[in-house]
């Protein structure tokens, strides 16, 4: 696929300056509207990472922009790398006032699309924004405590969560919250252990296509981490009915974004919904052919709700 040209953009968030990527279609003209789609990635995942999705659904005839959430890559706000999920959707529903504001899109057709911990935060928003005409997740965490204390043992459960107490009370008498990696490999310190064939898929997919596969913060704060395991968008699925949601997932090999987690999910959410799964494993979805797989279910249920005029 060659590169579409897009354009840098920024808007205030709660009053931060949040940086973010536009694709607008070929050939529009001066007062021509278009639909638009937000889309957002996973957890640190900066918007280099949504190229392919800005193309993919530009191509498609929609106004299409993603961003980094405040505190993190090109936005402002401080501290930096606090990853809190309530204010990414903040800054995901004020993405969508921006779109409103623009002259090329129609501000009543407006979707959303995230990825991962990208999918828990588009749920939540749709849920709580009716602006928003139609929403797809794709392997998305839907319950952050749960998500996390499944994906550690029962020791790492419990020394994260003495490690957050002690983060608190440090707080409280006026530290700094520390940093801490994403993720962690072979007992080293992170927060989502990811193990030798991960690494191993994302050292064959720099090597093969000069580029990394997923660009993200290298830290976030603990307290970053206490804010996600508070986090529980299947809470709220039910709400985003009578607009349509749209779960994609993987029914192949995901220990990081768990099959039976999701369809618990997916039950609590009321009609209109579809599920599709996608037979391959993890981090397949965001490479080809399974990407394209992956956006096109996403973009079928964006042409009903949301279709190109």
């Amino acid at each position: 696929m060659s590169s579409l040209p897009h354009q840098q953009i920024t808007f205030l968030s709660d009053g931060t300056e949040v940086a973010g990527d536009l694709w607008a279609p070929a050939g529009l003209a001066a007062d021509q509207r278009r639909p638009a789609i937000v889309v957002g990635h996973g957890f640190g995942v900066l918007k280099e990472s949504l190229l392919a999705v800005g193309e993919f659904f530009s191509r498609a005839g929609n106004v299409t922009h993603s961003k980094d959430n405040r505190n993190i890559g090109a936005s402002a706000g401080e501290p930096p790398r606090q990853l809190f999920p309530l204010r990414q959707v903040e800054d995901f529903r004020n993405a969508v006032s921006y779109l409103q504001t623009r002259p090329d899109v129609d501000a009543d057709a407006i979707g959303i699309w995230g990825a991962s911990f990208g999918g828990a935060i588009v749920i939540w928003t749709a849920a709580v924004d009716r602006r928003v005409k139609a929403v797809v997740a794709e392997v998305p965490v839907v319950n952050g405590r749960r998500w996390m204390q499944e994906i550690l043992t029962s020791a790492q459960w419990d020394d994260l969560l003495v490690r957050l107490e002690r983060d608190r009370v440090s707080r409280f008498a006026g530290a700094s919250s520390p940093s801490i990696a994403p993720t962690s490999r072979g007992g080293e310190d992170g927060v989502i252990p990811i193990d030798d064939s991960t690494v191993e898929f994302f050292e064959q997919f720099a090597e093969q296509t000069g580029e990394p596969l997923l660009v993200g913060a290298s830290e976030i704060t603990l307290e970053s981490v206490e804010k996600v395991i508070e986090f529980n968008p299947e809470s709220v699925i039910h709400q985003i009915a009578p607009r349509p949601l749209r779960v994609v997932t993987t029914s192949g090999r995901d220990v990081i974004h768990l099959l039976e987690h999701i369809q618990d999910a997916y039950k609590l959410a009321r009609e209109p919904k579809s599920l599709t799964l996608i037979d391959c494993d993890a981090y397949d979805v965001y490479k080809e052919p399974h990407q394209s797989e992956c956006l096109t279910a996403a973009l079928e249920l964006f042409r009903d709700a949301i279709p190109v005029s």
